[in-house]
Parts: structure tokens; C-alpha cells; sequence
């Protein structure tokens, strides 16, 4: 276990996690996490915003900046992207000063800094690219010029591996794990017994991607009792809900919307399901592993094939085979249950990206 007890910080740097807001997702809570981390050992940190939707607890010693990004809507597209990287350089210049290292997130930001004149400017990457967007020429195009302007960070191997491949083109990435904040689920765990017994735990937004059409299908087959909670919501909800009901089923598995504390229903659970086509990582199966909650997955690309060891994971799409494994697992819980690794703790996230700054200064040099 990685831990840092009064870190000593020979040069205090100045940092910018930059992402389009802080909605509940799981960049929004790596964004919050890196910073904490970052505060903790020393340094001196800020998040950046595009609008001001904060869904997300944000200590109250890290500040906020807005960027008055609705100004700038009415730009004609063709000229936005470097006006408006223009404008943020000179925003961050004036409200936090001249930063030593800026992390941008997700691409409704990145289409921006990917301009910025900034030293030390990266794009962190939080999911395979190739799975998320229409390989269309256009998009295909954007993508180009967006993620090979910037060094860039995966947040798993399978992201890092997917995007030069994406690209057609070798370039500047590196693996960074994204860090779990476990010290906030183990205290938020404790906050209540959720009311079920036995059960199984899925935890994310309801979209194509996470298939909880999938999910839900495979505990049919599985003929478990158990109860099936799925924390979360999304546009795939409604259509989830109408085929728990068709499939008469909705006496035992039960939505339960999204949630500030999603932990205690994790501590609690028999076992985490995952039933994704694709993910960047999933933060809640680090979540879980950190509660010690057994998990069992797709092996999707990317992220749970890096994490997980072969006995937990099943083939994507394949609703017989995780069936059979909830099965199993609801059987004999501590079969799945592992130690999460080192590498997903918030300080060593951290230290890897200040390990950057060498990098850049020796690039400089």
C-alpha cells in the first residue's frame, strides 16, 4: 500500500486538472481524487471548469475556476477551437498563474487545450476512443487533430494501445492508472446497511456502452433468488426497467438511481457484475476491490482484463457464461474476492504525474 505520511515537497508546482464540469462520472471523481492527491502532497492545485454544474464534493482548501465559456458560443466553429484556447491559456494565466503541469479530460476540453500554448499541457484519455466514436473521416479527422497536438495519458493499457491505432499513427502516450479514492469509500461505506440481503451490484450511468440489457438477461438465465440492484441512471434506464417488467421480474431487481454514496450498496453486496462492451477502466470495480467485494466482469476492452485474473471475467456478450459465473460467485463469494494493487492508490497516481515534469523539462532541454 502506497501511502505518504508528511511529504516533504522540494518544489511546490502548480497544477491544473482541466475538465468540461463536474457532473457525477467517472472522470469527474478521478479529477477530484488526482487533485486531493495532489493537496496532499504538497502542492499547489486547481480545477478548471468549462460550465459550472458541480455534482461531486470538492474540498473546500482546492479552488474552483469557471471559465466564461458561454461568451464564446457565438464564434463561428471553423474559428473557435484556437480562440478559445487562446482565451483559457490567458485565464489560467490571470486567475491561478503560470502552471508547471495542466491535465486535461475528457474531449469536450481537450478540443481546446489541445491549442494551448501552455508548457506541459495532457490529455488524459478515460476510454477507447475507437468504441466511443463513429470512425467516420470527419471524426476521424478531429480525433487527429485533437490527440496528436498533446502527449497524452491512458488511463488503462488497453486505452493506450487503442489510440495509436486509432490515430494511424504512432504517438507521445503513456500508461497512468486511474487512482481510487479509498480512504472516501471505506468512510462513506459505513454510512448505512442498504435494505437487501444476498445480493448482486451493478454501479454506472445507464448507456449503451455498460449493456444492463446484457447484465439483466444473464441473471435471468442464472434462475438466482438473489436480489439484483443497479445503481445509477441514464438514457438506457427507461428501456432497462420496461424489460424488467416484460421479463416479470421487477420484484427482485431494483434501481436505485443515481446516488452521492454508491458504497455502501458495494460493501454490502454479495458481488460486483460488470457487463460492459468497453470501458476506459471502471472505477467502480477499483471501488469494489478496495471494499474487498468480489467482482466478476466482461472482458472488456479496456481495463477489467488488466485488473482482474481470468477466473472472473467471461467473454463480452456472452450472458450464459456470466450467468454461470454469478452462479458461482453467489456460491462461493471469496473465490473472487483479490487485493487491490498499489497502483491504483491516489498518492502513486500522483507521483507518476509529477514524473512527467521530468520528462517535459528533459524534452525542454
Amino acid at each position: 500500500m502506497i501511502l505518504v505520511s508528511n511529504p516533504s515537497t522540494p518544489s511546490r508546482k502548480t497544477i491544473v486538472l482541466a475538465i468540461s464540469s463536474l457532473r457525477i462520472g467517472g472522470a469527474e471523481q478521478f479529477v477530484i481524487t488526482l487533485a486531493k492527491s495532489f493537496k496532499h502532497l504538497g502542492h499547489n492545485v486547481h480545477i478548471l471548469l468549462l460550465h459550472p454544474e458541480i455534482e461531486l464534493p470538492i474540498p473546500e482548501d482546492i479552488p474552483v475556476h469557471v471559465f466564461p465559456y458561454d461568451t464564446y458560443r457565438k464564434i463561428p466553429r471553423f474559428m473557435r477551437k484556437k480562440l478559445i484556447a487562446k482565451a483559457l491559456d490567458n485565464f489560467i494565466l490571470k486567475h491561478i498563474g503560470t502552471p508547471d503541469l495542466v491535465l486535461s479530460n475528457l474531449k469536450s476540453i481537450d478540443q481546446f487545450l489541445a491549442y494551448s500554448q501552455l508548457a506541459a499541457v495532457y490529455l488524459v484519455v478515460h476510454n477507447t476512443l475507437s468504441k466511443l466514436h463513429s470512425l467516420s473521416s470527419r471524426s476521424l479527422k478531429q480525433l487527429k487533430e485533437i490527440y496528436l497536438a498533446k502527449p497524452c495519458i491512458g488511463v488503462s493499457h488497453g486505452v493506450t494501445l487503442d489510440l495509436p491505432i486509432l490515430l494511424e499513427r504512432p504517438l507521445d502516450i503513456t500508461t497512468i492508472y486511474d487512482p481510487v479514492d479509498i480512504e472516501k469509500a471505506q468512510r462513506l461505506a459505513d454510512e448505512f446497511v442498504p435494505p437487501y440481503q444476498n445480493y448482486l451490484v451493478n454501479v454506472g450511468t445507464f448507456k449503451m456502452a455498460k449493456r444492463h440489457d446484457v447484465l439483466i438477461e444473464a441473471y435471468v438465465k442464472s434462475k438466482l433468488d438473489c436480489p439484483l440492484v443497479l445503481v445509477g441512471d441514464g438514457v438506457e434506464r427507461t428501456v432497462c426497467e420496461r424489460m424488467v417488467n416484460k421479463l416479470d421480474i421487477a420484484d427482485r431487481v431494483h434501481f436505485i438511481g443515481m446516488t452521492d454514496n454508491p458504497y455502501p450498496y458495494i460493501k454490502y453486496a454479495t458481488a460486483m457484475v460488470i457487463s460492459s462492451d468497453f470501458e476506459g477502466l471502471n472505477i467502480a470495480m477499483l471501488e469494489a476491490l478496495a471494499l474487498n467485494t468480489p467482482v466478476i466482469s466482461t472482458a472488456c476492452p479496456s481495463g477489467p482484463p488488466e485488473v482482474l485474473p481470468d477466473h472472473n471475467l467471461v467473454a463480452v456478450g456472452d450472458t450464459g457464461a456470466l450467468a454461470q459465473k454469478m452462479q458461482q460467485a453467489t456460491n462461493d463469494p471469496a473465490a473472487f474476492t483479490m487485493a487491490l494493487d498499489d497502483k491504483f492508490y491516489p498518492d502513486y497516481a500522483a507521483m507518476r504525474y509529477l514524473a512527467l515534469l521530468e520528462h517535459t523539462a528533459c524534452t525542454a532541454d
